[in-house]
């Protein structure tokens, strides 16, 4: 958010912190993705080599928040195993106004990308 990297909050005050900035404001999620494999094939091969990576990008609108409504949250104990203090698939999704993007990159794997990358890959081995 406004070029701080969010991640998970040390404590109830940081996660107070963290809301506070995205309330009534946008914020980008990036998720980074790498799929390695290890070829069976070879009997001394035990290095993974990277098939490939990517980041996916999704913007997220925050709903305009009280302080009543960012301490109701904090009480849930949701945002401290969370970057940025929420999880959109949880309880923090009622914080969300709208979203930009896959659903799932915020939720930290974007499926659909994920899965024709993989399909890539595999018919590129075949």
């Amino acid at each position: 958010f406004d070029g701080h990297i969010m991640n998970k909050p040390a404590n109830a005050e940081d996660a107070n912190r963290m809301l506070n900035m995205l309330s009534g404001n946008w914020h980008q999620v990036h998720t980074g993705v790498a799929v390695y494999a290890v070829d069976k094939m070879k009997a001394d091969s035990t290095e993974p080599k990277l098939m490939f990576s990517f980041t996916d990008t999704a913007r997220v609108k925050f709903s305009s928040l009280t302080e009543t409504d960012i301490k109701a949250y904090i009480d849930t104990k949701e945002p401290f195993d969370k970057a940025g203090s929420y999880g959109i698939q949880g309880i923090g999704g009622q914080l969300v106004e709208r979203i930009e993007g896959d659903f799932f990159t915020v939720m930290g794997l974007p499926m659909h990308r994920l899965s024709r990358e993989l399909t890539d890959a595999l018919n590129e081995v075949a």
